[in-house]
């Protein structure tokens, strides 16, 4: 009787500690369900980082060519700016020169009156 129950404990005990394939599998699907999901999730965010990444290179490019258009437009109106002023600079002295020439043609003119 001794031996019987210690061996009923044992089958009892031994039966009741091992899990079935379908209790690991209940367990485990939801864990897989959301791993899947994860790393659909991930994948998708993979995706638009590098487009986001692809847009940034892009931009760049287009910022880089915009700063070369525009120094080189600064050069040319700082070189325009020099002309401009060493054209007034010309324009101020002929002034001056003709200015000078109608005194000059003036006083020939007044003199030749008083002749």
């Amino acid at each position: 009787m001794k031996k019987l129950l210690i061996t009923v404990g044992i089958c009892l005990f031994t039966l009741s500690g091992c899990a079935t394939k379908e209790y690991v599998k209940e367990q485990i699907d939801p864990i897989n369900n959301r791993l899947e999901k994860i790393e659909k999730q991930m994948e998708k965010m993979s995706n638009e980082i590098s487009s986001i990444n692809n847009n940034i290179k892009n931009i760049n490019s287009k910022l880089d060519t915009t700063n070369a258009t525009a120094n080189e437009a600064l050069k040319k109106s700082q070189e325009a700016v020099k002309e401009s002023k060493s054209a007034a600079m010309r324009a101020e002295d002929a002034a001056n020169k003709a200015q000078a020439a109608a005194e000059t043609a003036k006083k020939a003119f007044e003199l030749q009156q008083k002749k």
